[in-house]
């Protein structure tokens, strides 16, 4: 039987942060009073941090470095990773059914490792995964194949055995560019593109406790 590989994002796929996320950017904004955009949320999803603060930078006039920008942002998620962010429903038990089939799987994420791994740990679901593996890291985003190649190479899997879980349709169209089988999980900070995610991915996934049949 051919060992089975997935490639998961973390945010708004395995855990519940999305809505932290959803209120962060304005939250910074704010604070240097700088007009919020209407697109502020689907930006930020599309990006790492760092990208994000570049963004404000150059196109909403903050006035602080990257890593100033980086580090205030940090300062508003990590308490959330450390202490309140909730696994999405059924993860724990689906990752214990894939374990016990000799799943190989790691996460691939656009957040940052200083704070992500909080939540990791606190969560406990650490040693489900052969590696936790950031864009920033990497050196590239999800919006392309070439991210996703990567880790499937390091994951040891194949294109006809690897599957990746993702929420955002920018993540999903670019997997599914790159020849991916990719399941969707529904979350709702991506309701208004539920139609095209739908229509990208092969599976939509409104929660783990379907796939624990399987």
């Amino acid at each position: 039987m051919t060992t089975r590989h997935i490639i998961f994002d973390l945010d708004g796929t395995l855990i519940d942060s999305m809505p932290v996320w959803r209120n962060t950017g304005k939250r910074y904004l704010e604070n240097h009073q700088i007009p919020i955009p209407d697109n502020l949320l689907s930006v930020m999803k599309k990006q790492t941090l760092p990208q994000t603060a570049e963004f404000f930078r150059r196109e909403l006039g903050a006035t602080q470095s990257v890593e100033e920008i980086c580090r205030e942002v940090i300062s508003y998620v990590a308490d959330q990773y450390a202490h309140s962010i909730p696994l999405k429903p059924f993860v724990r038990e689906y990752l214990e059914a894939e374990k016990q089939k000799g799943t190989k799987m790691c996460i691939l994420t656009a957040s940052e490792a200083s704070y992500i791994h909080l939540a990791l740990e606190r969560l406990n679901i650490l040693p489900y995964f052969d590696f936790v593996a950031t864009c920033t890291e990497v050196g590239a985003t999800k919006d392309k194949p070439e991210v996703f190649y990567q880790i499937m190479h390091r994951l040891g899997g194949t294109l006809e055995n690897t599957i990746v879980f993702e929420d955002a349709y920018y993540a999903i169209k670019g997997a599914k560019d790159g020849g991916f089988t990719v399941y969707a999980i529904a979350d709702a900070t991506s309701e208004s593109e539920t139609a095209l995610i739908r229509e990208t991915a092969d599976q939509y996934i409104t929660s783990y406790q379907t796939l624990l049949s399987y």
